[in-house]
C-alpha cells in the first residue's frame, strides 16, 4: 500500500502505511522519534521532511516511547552513561525536524545485547509487549548497522 501524507500542523508530515496485517498512523502529539540506518548522507537528508518511513528507509518507530538511546544502551550493557559518545546533528530544517547520527559506542552496545539480557531487562523494567518489541527492533537495527558498516540515526520531529 502506498504511503499517504497530511500535515500535522507542526511542519511534519503524518504517514499511514500498511504493515503485516495492520495499518498504523502516526498521531500528532508530542515528539515523534524514529531510528534508522543508511549508507549515505544523501539518504540521511531524504529522511528529514517526513521521517525514514516516508523515505522508504529501514527504521524502528519509537514515537512516544524512546528518545534517549544512550540511556537504554547503558542500562542494557551495564556500562556507565558517560562511556557513550554524544550524538551529532546531521541535518536540521530549522523549525521542527532534525536527524542526528548516534554515537558508534551506542550502536555497538545495542548490537551486542544478547537475548538473555533482553529478557532480564524486560523483567526488571516491567516492560510491556510493545516496549519489548521496540527494544528487540532497535537491537536488530543496530546489528544491521554494524554488519553493513553504516551509521544509525535518530529522526525527531517536535
Amino acid at each position: 500500500m502506498p504511503l499517504t501524507s497530511e500535515e500535522d500542523g507542526l511542519g511534519c508530515a503524518l504517514f499511514s502505511r500498511a504493515g503485516v496485517g495492520m495499518i498504523s498512523k502516526v498521531v500528532a502529539m508530542g515528539v515523534l522519534v524514529d531510528y534508522f540506518t543508511v549508507d549515505s548522507e544523501q539518504a540521511v537528508r531524504s529522511a528529514l521532511p517526513g521521517g525514514p518511513g516516508a523515505a522508504n528507509l529501514p527504521y524502528v518507530d519509537c514515537k512516544g516511547w524512546l528518545d534517549e538511546p544512550d540511556t537504554l544502551a547503558a542500562e542494557l550493557s551495564g556500562r556507565d552513561l558517560s562511556e557513550f559518545g554524544d550524538s551529532e546533528v546531521v541535518v536540521d530544517d530549522g523549525e521542527s525536524a532534525s536527524v542526528e547520527r548516534m554515537a558508534p559506542e551506542t550502536i555497538a552496545a545495542l548490537a551486542a545485547v544478547d537475548d538473555a539480557r533482553l529478557r532480564e531487562y524486560a523483567e526488571e523494567e516491567l516492560l510491556d509487549e510493545f516496549e519489548i518489541e521496540r527494544v528487540m527492533a532497535l537491537r536488530g537495527l543496530a546489528r544491521e548497522a554494524v554488519r553493513l558498516n553504516q551509521g544509525m540515526y535518530r529522526w525527531t520531529c517536535a
